[in-house]
C-alpha cells in the first residue's frame, strides 16, 4: 500500500494532537477546554477500545514537532460521519472519563482497606 493510499484511509493521532501542555503551533488540535494534560498512548489506546474502534499502535513514531521525545501516535480508520477534531474531542472526553473512574477506584480501594484495618485492630483489641 502506498503512502498516498494510506493515508486516504487512516487518521495518524498524536498523544500531542490533546495535550493540555502543547500550543496550537506545536500540535495541539482541539481547544484547551477539551485538552488533556499529559495523555499517553495506552490511554489513547483505552479510549478507542472503549468506543469500540480499531486502532494500530505504532510506539516507535515520534510528532514531526516533538521528534525529541517518542511517544508513538496511534492510526484510526477515517470516519465518514465525523470530522478528526470531532474524534479528537471525543478522545479526549473519553480519557477524562476513564482518569476519573480510576481516581474513584482507588479512593473506593483505599476506604474499604481502612475499614479492613479498623476490623483488625477490633479483633486484636478483643484477644
Amino acid at each position: 500500500m502506498s503512502y498516498v493510499e494510506e493515508r486516504n484511509k487512516y487518521w495518524t493521532i498524536y498523544p500531542e494532537h490533546i495535550d493540555y501542555r502543547f500550543s496550537r503551533r506545536l500540535g495541539r488540535k482541539i481547544s484547551l477546554d477539551y485538552a488533556v494534560d499529559d495523555p499517553s498512548l495506552e490511554e489513547i489506546a483505552d479510549a478507542c477500545k472503549s468506543l469500540k474502534i480499531p486502532y494500530v499502535i505504532e510506539s516507535d513514531k515520534c510528532h514531526p514537532g516533538n521528534w525529541i521525545e517518542r511517544k508513538g501516535r496511534i492510526r484510526v480508520p477515517k470516519m465518514t460521519k465525523i470530522s478528526k477534531r470531532k474524534f479528537l474531542k471525543l478522545l479526549a472526553y473519553r480519557i477524562k472519563q476513564l482518569r476519573e473512574k480510576q481516581i474513584r477506584v482507588r479512593t473506593e480501594a483505599k476506604k474499604a482497606e481502612s475499614s479492613v484495618k479498623k476490623v483488625l485492630k477490633k479483633i486484636k483489641k478483643r484477644r
